[in-house]
């Protein structure tokens, strides 16, 4: 993989929609990218989903089966990607160029930032 993006910031602050925009001029430009999300509560997209937290674990399997809340529920689903993100991201990372250009939708900054952005810049250097 050669470039990538972290959209973060507060819930409700845009970071879907710009992922949107972005996607639309660079299909207007002639350009590929690839949006990843890594929001495990994000159900609808107005751009093609690369990659997929749910593939991983999904916010509602995990408030079902663990009789968690949204709260609690996101906290797990986060930790559970910081614990897999080497594995999952590096496998996944396979399927894309050194010239690839990825933009990861993050969720919620507080929700993110506490559990494993570090992690996350870290990966693709491997």
């Amino acid at each position: 993989m050669g470039y990538a993006q972290l959209v973060i910031g507060p819930a409700g602050s845009g970071k879907s929609t710009y992922c949107s925009s972005l996607h639309q001029h660079c299909e207007t430009t002639r350009r590929t990218i690839h949006i990843v999300n890594l929001d495990p509560a994000a159900e609808n997209f107005d751009y093609p989903v690369a990659m997929d937290i749910r593939e991983l674990i999904s916010l509602d399997d995990v408030m079902e089966e663990l009789g968690l809340g949204t709260n609690g529920g996101l906290m797990y689903c986060m930790e559970h990607l910081q614990e897999n993100l080497d594995e999952w991201l590096t496998e996944e990372l396979d399927n894309y160029l050194d010239d690839d250009y990825l933009v990861f939708d993050c969720p919620d900054r507080t929700l993110f930032t506490c559990s494993c952005a570090e992690e996350l810049c870290e990966t693709p250097k491997a």
